[in-house]
């Protein structure tokens, strides 16, 4: 009898002890839905007060609230994104404006694009009073670099072999990737270097920063009056040359310098003459065409497409121009 009173009491104890284990569980999942449902709502609230005190109208007010809803509900930054919808609402924004806004960052979110950088966009404008129709347009270019640049990952993931490598954050090197082609770099000869970097094993984070120089020496270009279209040639002749990545940084860095020194030697000779020969081109020019048509001077002399042979070491040889590159 006592055997059984006390394996009865043992038993009796371990039903005790799952059922408050259940319990605890539920507690924790129901508060858990709790605090995911009041996530959103505050937002909501908060926003509808800030629209109930401006001048936008019920249909504005009902449209601004509907999508602002739907992207609250998809997971993003609810807080950053209530701040600065209520600042966009201080600052008397088309409500049409506040909806476009919105509707980027869903396409974002549903593409499965970092959003990141977009609010960083759009909290940039706002702090340094863009006009909103230019934020818009900011966010909506961002948005499409975004895409660009995730499908050129993409096909790179698709050929590195090192898997082991692509443990590096994604959204850094998508970010990245964006970032160079915000600067101007072309998606093409973008897309080839990552496709070389896949070939010659380097890693995400060479990538990284490898994409970040290309975007510099784009911006850097536009800085000194490149047009697009020679910025285009110089990455073009500068990928077309070198079967390495680095290389192809120090070619376009190059003709760069070559291009601009050969302007300053154009100008110079111009002077000295009695002005009856003027340059009618705008940007930066060599003066002399190359045996293709362009303005900008090929290294190394002629252009040819990289073979599987050519995957060596970059030969130091330098762009061939009028003058040599300034040692600083």
């Amino acid at each position: 009898m006592r055997n059984k009173k006390t394996k009865g009491r043992k038993n009796q104890i371990k039903i005790t002890s799952f059922l408050l284990v259940t319990l605890v569980f539920i507690l924790f999942y129901s508060l858990s839905a709790f605090c995911q449902n009041t996530q959103y709502a505050p937002s909501i609230a908060n926003l509808e007060n800030e629209l109930n005190q401006n001048h936008y109208s019920g249909f504005q007010q009902r449209m601004i609230l509907t999508t602002a809803q739907s992207i609250f509900e998809l997971g993003i930054n609810n807080i950053e994104l209530n701040k600065l919808l209520t600042a966009s609402i201080a600052n008397n924004f088309d409500a049409y404006n506040i909806k476009k806004i919105l509707e980027i960052l869903i396409d974002a979110k549903q593409s499965d694009i970092p959003e990141k950088s977009l609010m960083n966009k759009f909290k940039e404008g706002l702090s340094k009073r863009v006009e909103e129709r230019l934020i818009v347009e900011v966010m909506s270019n961002e948005l499409e670099n975004l895409k660009v640049a995730r499908d050129i990952f993409t096909d790179y993931a698709l050929k590195e072999t090192d898997y082991d490598s692509l443990s590096y954050d994604e959204d850094i090197i998508v970010e990245s990737l964006a970032e160079s082609l915000n600067n101007g770099v072309p998606r093409e000869s973008l897309s080839e270097v990552l496709n070389r970097s896949a070939k010659q094993g380097r890693s995400l984070q060479e990538v990284t920063e490898v994409s970040t120089e290309l975007g510099i020496l784009s911006l850097h270009a536009y800085e000194l009056g490149f047009t697009a279209e020679e910025v285009n040639d110089v990455f073009e002749r500068a990928v077309l040359s070198r079967s390495g990545v680095d290389g192809i940084c120090e070619d376009i860095q190059d003709m760069i310098v070559a291009a601009v020194v050969s302007k300053m030697n154009m100008a110079s000779r111009s002077s000295s003459t009695d002005g009856t020969e003027q340059s009618g081109s705008s940007g930066i020019t060599t003066g002399e065409s190359s045996s293709s048509g362009s303005i900008i001077p090929s290294p190394s002399g002629a252009v040819s497409t990289p073979s599987a042979a050519d995957d060596k070491p970059d030969s130091p040889d330098k762009p061939n121009g009028d003058s040599s590159p300034p040692e600083n």
